[in-house]
């Protein structure tokens, strides 16, 4: 009897056709990124839904390796400030755990909330907040803010999430 396999932790061999789509996927999530609004400790942006998709398309590996890069292009095609670090690798364990959710794996309803809810209170509120707070920000002051909008932010993602590979199932690459 085969065991249903819950997490993904394979990724893809890349040749230049998967190459080309992931640098693709790369680019619509540094346009997306650039509707973000708010402040520095509280920035929605619609740019998760290209990280889900690489998530999907890539698994983990492939997809936390091509958020690092693609956030640090960002700051040096966008940023203002310093660069920190923490923010990078905040990038990479988001999409890493969108792989491992999507990535060989039909769009269910539990996974995409599981998936999300992770990635909200895992990279959103515990890694973002004590950025922010080693950046000198005060907690006492943010946390809350912070928590609000991303229980706010939660469902409104799942969905959009959910409709998305939903929708790109039906349409899938073949990228072998």
């Amino acid at each position: 009897m085969a065991t249903m396999q819950i997490l993904s932790l394979r990724s893809p061999r890349l040749n230049t056709r998967s190459m080309a789509f992931l640098a693709l996927l790369m680019a619509l999530e540094l346009v997306l990124a650039r509707f973000s609004v708010g402040t520095d400790f509280l920035k929605i942006s619609p740019a998760f839904i290209a990280t889900a998709l690489m998530g999907y398309y890539f698994g983990p590996w492939w997809a936390a390796a091509a958020a690092a890069i693609l956030d640090q292009v960002g700051f040096v095609l966008f940023g203002s400030g310093a660069d920190f670090l923490g923010y990078t690798l905040s990038a990479a364990v988001a999409a890493a755990i969108y792989g491992m959710f999507f990535h060989e794996h039909s769009a269910s309803v539990w996974r995409v909330a599981v998936a999300t809810l992770l990635v909200i209170a895992l990279v959103n509120v515990v890694l973002g907040t004590w950025w922010l707070v080693m950046m000198g920000f005060d907690l006492k002051v943010i946390l809350w803010p912070r928590v609000i909008k991303n229980l706010i932010e939660l469902p409104i993602q799942a969905i959009l999430i959910y409709g998305v590979l939903k929708g790109v199932t039906a349409v899938r690459p073949s990228l072998a």
